[in-house]
C-alpha cells in the first residue's frame, strides 16, 4: 500500500514533480521519444531534486488527438521499468486515461496514476487503483483534449474555483466509492484544461476554494495562459513565468508542483527556504 499522505509530509512541501513526456508531440517540445531519453531525463530530473517523476505517453494539450493504448503502453512502460532499475524505491507517477495502461502502469510498480480525464474516460481506472493499493490525482477537465477548449467547456455560470472544486469533489466520492482511499486521492485544478485565460487566472486567485492547499497539485508549467500575459509564444521561453507562479503556489502551500525545469524551482525553494519564506 502507497501511502500518499506518509509521502507528501516526509520532507519539506511542496514536494516537486518532474515531467517526463514519452510522447513526440509535447506542447513544450520537452520530449522524449525513446526509452533511453526519457530515462534520461528521469535521472536529470532526480539529480536536481525531484521528488518522484510523472511519466507521460499521450499528450494532452488542447487540439490533441486520442492515443491508441498499446502505443502509449510501448512508449510508457519500458521508461518505468528502467527508472526503476536504478531507483527501485523511486515514486513514479504515470499519467494516462487509459485503463490497459494504468493497469500495465501498477504493474510494472508505479505507485500514482494521475488521469487528467477526471475518471470520466476510464472509471475502471478507480478500481485498478484500489486494487493496487496504490494513490489517485484527480486533474479537472472537460471534455476531451480535442476538443476541452470549445466554449460549451470553458462555460462556469456559479464561478470558475467553485465549479472546478465540485467536480473534482464529484470525481473523488466516485473513487472513493471504488475503494480508493480518501487520503489517497490528490487534486489538481487542471490549469489550461477547458479554461479561458482570465479563467486560469481567477483560478489561481481562488485556489484555496478547491481543497485544502496541501492536498492540491498545480501543473502551470510554461501553459499557454503564462503566453497571454507575456506575450511569449513560444513555450520553452516561459521559464520566468512559471517559476514566479510556482513559487507563489509554493508560498499558499501547495503540497505538490509538477514542472519541467526541477532544477530552477528546487534551487529557488532552496533560497525561499534560507531566507524564511517558506
Amino acid at each position: 500500500m502507497f501511502d500518499l499522505t506518509g509521502f507528501l509530509k516526509n520532507t519539506p512541501s511542496p514536494k516537486i514533480m518532474g515531467i517526463v513526456n514519452t510522447t513526440a508531440e509535447s506542447f513544450s517540445r520537452e520530449h522524449c521519444p525513446t526509452a533511453d531519453s526519457a530515462l534520461a531525463r528521469g535521472l536529470a530530473h532526480l539529480d536536481c531534486g525531484a521528488d518522484l517523476l510523472d511519466i507521460g505517453g499521450e499528450s494532452t494539450r488542447p487540439g490533441a488527438k486520442e492515443c491508441s493504448g498499446d502505443l502509449e503502453m510501448n512508449r510508457v512502460l519500458p521508461v518505468v521499468r528502467n527508472l526503476l532499475k536504478v531507483h527501485p524505491e523511486l515514486v513514479i507517477s504515470v499519467d494516462t486515461r487509459h485503463k490497459e495502461v494504468a493497469k500495465a502502469a501498477l504493474l510494472a510498480g508505479a505507485k500514482i496514476i494521475n488521469d487528467v480525464s477526471m475518471l470520466r474516460h476510464s472509471p475502471e481506472i478507480a478500481d485498478l487503483v484500489a486494487e493496487n493499493g496504490a494513490a489517485l490525482i484527480l486533474s479537472h477537465s472537460r471534455g476531451t483534449p480535442e476538443n476541452m477548449n470549445d466554449p460549451e467547456y470553458c462555460t462556469y455560470p456559479a464561478g470558475v474555483a467553485r465549479m472546478v472544486a465540485d467536480e473534482l469533489a464529484a470525481a473523488r466520492e466516485k473513487a472513493c466509492a471504488a475503494g480508493v482511499k480518501k487520503s489517497n486521492i490528490m487534486l489538481d485544478p487542471g490549469f489550461g484544461f477547458a479554461k479561458t485565460p482570465e479563467q486560469n487566472w481567477e483560478l489561481i486567485e481562488e485556489v484555496e476554494k478547491i481543497d485544502d492547499p496541501g492536498n492540491l497539485l498545480i501543473g502551470v508549467s510554461r501553459k499557454s495562459f503564462l503566453g497571454f500575459l507575456t506575450g511569449e509564444s513560444d513555450p520553452a521561453r516561459r521559464g520566468g513565468e512559471t517559476l514566479a507562479l510556482e513559487l507563489i503556489m509554493a508560498v499558499r502551500k501547495i503540497g505538490m508542483i509538477r514542472t519541467h525545469a526541477v532544477r530552477e524551482l528546487h534551487n529557488a525553494l532552496m533560497v525561499m527556504r534560507k531566507t524564511g519564506v517558506l
